[in-house]
């Protein structure tokens, strides 16, 4: 007889832990987990005097060589933050000199992506205006001469 009570008295504690209640069992009060994630915001693109990451700018671009009829005596070989553009192994990067954006700046024209690393004279200083570096020696730029009405996109501005 104290098994059955035991076993009776256990079948009820059990139905009384689970919320049944006068045979029915009894709505559970426990709300499942809710989990939401924050959603991915993207940074807005980076911006330099006006000019933000992913512009396209109409503008012109003109060639030069690392000779010192491109860059002066002074000058001849070197950029303005200090690359020796005869160090400069082919498919490493290409190189463009601008006065409008940031030393680092990279644009894209025509499918390939220049980094900005010298500077000019102030013809240079014009939005849009950019000079290519041309390994190929100074005939080459001479023979490329002057581009008008290029579409320079800004692929990334440094910083942020």
């Amino acid at each position: 007889m104290r098994k059955i009570f035991a076993f009776a008295l256990a079948a009820l504690l059990l139905l009384a832990g689970c919320g049944f209640r006068g045979g029915i069992a009894a709505p559970s009060t426990v709300e499942p987990a809710v989990t939401t994630t924050a959603p991915a915001t993207t940074p807005p693109p980076r911006r330099y005097n006006g000019i933000a990451e992913g512009d396209v700018i109409v503008g012109e671009l003109t060639f030069y060589c690392d000779c010192a009829k491109c860059n002066g005596v002074k000058y001849a070989g070197v950029t303005a933050d200090g690359i020796v553009l005869a160090d400069v192994a082919p498919g490493d990067y290409s190189v463009a000199g601008a006065n409008w954006l940031p030393f680092n700046a990279l644009v894209d024209v025509d499918g390939t992506v220049y980094r900005i690393a010298d500077r000019g004279g102030p013809g240079l200083n014009q939005v849009g205006r950019l000079d290519i570096y041309t390994p190929e020696g100074h005939e080459a730029a001479l023979t490329l001469g002057r581009v008008y009405g290029a579409e320079v996109r800004i692929v990334t501005l440094p910083g942020g």
